[in-house]
């Protein structure tokens, strides 16, 4: 079972795909997030979004408003029907696409984001390669935060700095802030 922990719908609980194509984030992770991002009257973007607790996590305290990327058929289910559910709909876009794609085309409108969340697989070595893609979409000051097993290697990506890591159970929580002179 995924609820959401505070806010606006705080205790509602969440739908999540059948199977495991997801994993969605613990509660603990996610209370631990929040407590060191302060997302009220901001903007979220939450990739490999499975069911979309984290970022409808982010709108029920506060942010203004949030995008979603996922491409699994049967998580999308689950993130629209959450996200009707909270009555958040009207605050989210949800990008059906890979992530490629998704960076690419969010990159071409100029979005910025105040926070990115990247939740890739585990054991894939995904964070490496997909955090460039979102460094330009990152407003300045923003904080893009990685979600990895706790076996995985950090990430050191041009652009953007880590600034602390922090082990929750089996995951670890990467905080980066652009570099100035970033993309």
């Amino acid at each position: 079972m995924v609820r959401i922990i505070s806010g606006t719908a705080r205790g509602r609980r969440l739908k999540v795909p059948p199977g495991r194509s997801t994993r969605p984030t613990s509660e603990r992770l996610r209370e631990a997030l929040f407590n060191i991002l302060q997302v009220e009257g901001k903007s979220f973007l939450d990739v490999f979004a499975g069911s979309g607790a984290v970022g409808i996590e982010a709108l029920s305290r506060g942010a203004l408003r949030a995008a979603f990327i996922e491409k699994d058929p049967l998580a999308l289910k689950a993130l629209r029907d959450n996200l009707r559910l909270t009555g958040f709909d009207n605050r989210a876009q949800v990008l059906p696409l890979d992530v490629l794609q998704a960076a690419d085309r969010l990159v071409k409108k100029r979005e910025r984001f105040d926070f990115i969340f990247l939740d890739p697989p585990y054991g894939q070595g995904l964070g490496e390669r997909v955090l460039p893609l979102f460094i330009p979409l990152l407003a300045e000051g923003g904080w893009m935060v990685l979600e990895i097993g706790r076996k995985e290697v950090v990430p050191s990506v041009r652009g953007i700095a880590l600034r602390e890591s922090r082990r929750y159970g089996d995951s670890l929580l990467n905080l980066y802030q652009k570099e100035h002179g970033g993309s």
